[in-house]
């Protein structure tokens, strides 16, 4: 039992201490429920977020987007390609058709239309020629007129005794001089022609190509002067087998390849001689105006058979991977299918495939190395121009 000195000694806690100990009591219980507050609603907002997120993954990736085009009926040949060259339809060397000194030849790259001067010869012997001859013509026709006239005074005096043998001489001087005169004027002629030969012009549009004789040089008749090229006018020339040209007839389109650029040439004429050992035969394709350079090298797309229906589709619309070769159609449920396909025919963009699709299928031609099968798609269609 304790004494009643230790219960003195024993202070008891004054009245501020236990004002202060209340008040921290009931800060940390604010404190914590504050705190349980907080953790509470944090819970509760971060439900919906969740839901949402739960609810896409559910839902899967959105459509992904494409572009279609439509599988199309097509009559298709299968195709060789062979080599082939551009040339012009007319390469020239033009030649001096008289005797002359080159006095002026064309530059080379000049660009001449037909009938320009393309070079110039010595005029000068050719102009005394033609005077020479001309002279020769008024002196004929002076005597032609004149035993003409003898003879008509001669042809009314006949009555008058004038013997038949003087008559017929008559006569045959003055048809001896017509015809001489005639000679004379031939020769005039053909001076005339030697001395505007001696201006050499071209037979045709096109550029001189190269100089083949030089200035100061002699000519003679044939002697070649300029190459010219007309540079309009241009073909394709080609080589195939006789296989080949038997599916070919004049007047069909073929399409004609320089480089990255494409023409549709038209058949011309197919040669039908071959060269014993290749067997090989000519075609000539006709082609529109262009910028091809003569002697370019291009690529012939030939039929190497008969044209026959089948479904085609645009090449873009083709997925190649290592083990198969597939198309993407779109179901009616918007749902990318995956269609393995194999390759037939090839004619320009299009491109016959085998497979489980038909003429009307809208088949993806951009995105469709990303999809899946199955994947939704929101698609966008386009309109390709009809092809021959």
């Amino acid at each position: 039992m304790a004494s009643p000195c230790n219960r003195r000694n024993k202070k008891e806690p004054s009245t501020m201490t236990r004002k202060f100990l209340f008040a921290s009591g009931a800060g940390a219980a604010l404190i914590a429920a504050a705190a349980a507050a907080y953790l509470y609603g944090g819970f509760v907002g971060a439900q919906p977020a969740d839901a949402a997120e739960d609810a896409q993954a559910q839902q899967g990736p959105p459509p992904a987007p494409v572009t279609v085009a439509k599988a199309e009926q097509k009559n298709l040949a299968p195709r060789a390609e062979t080599p082939g060259a551009v040339v012009s339809l007319r390469d020239s060397r033009v030649a001096a058709a008289t005797a002359g000194k080159i006095e002026w030849v064309a530059e080379v790259g000049a660009e001449v239309e037909e009938g320009d001067v393309i070079a110039r010869l010595d005029k000068a012997d050719a102009k005394l020629t033609r005077d020479d001859t001309a002279a020769q013509v008024r002196r004929l026709r002076a005597r032609a007129d004149y035993l003409d006239s003898l003879y008509q005074r001669y042809v009314g005096l006949e009555e008058a005794g004038e013997s038949e043998a003087t008559m017929d001489e008559m006569r045959s001087n003055r048809d001896e001089a017509i015809q001489a005169l005639r000679q004379a004027e031939v020769a005039l002629e053909r001076a005339d022609v030697n001395l505007e030969r001696t201006e050499v012009k071209a037979p045709f549009a096109g550029r001189v190509v190269s100089q083949e004789a030089q200035i100061g040089e002699f000519a003679n008749p044939g002697t070649d002067i300029i190459r010219l090229v007309d540079t309009r006018h241009l073909e394709v020339t080609a080589r195939a087998p006789a296989g080949l040209t038997r599916n070919i007839a004049p007047g069909e389109t073929i399409r004609v390849a320089n480089g990255a650029d494409t023409l549709e040439g038209k058949v011309r004429a197919v040669v039908p001689v071959g060269d014993e050992r290749s067997r090989m035969l000519e075609i000539r394709l006709e082609l529109p105006e262009t910028d091809w350079y003569i002697g370019s090298a291009v690529r012939v797309n030939l039929p190497s058979d008969r044209p026959r229906t089948v479904t085609a589709v645009l090449r873009d619309a083709l997925v190649l991977r290592a083990d198969r070769i597939s198309v993407f159609v779109i179901s009616e449920d918007k749902t990318a299918k995956r269609v393995d396909v194999e390759l037939g025919a090839a004619d320009g963009g299009y491109i016959e495939v085998i497979g489980e699709i038909a003429p009307g299928d809208n088949v993806v031609i951009r995105g469709g190395e990303r999809l899946r099968d199955g994947q939704p798609v929101s698609m966008s269609a386009i309109t390709v121009e009809p092809s021959a």
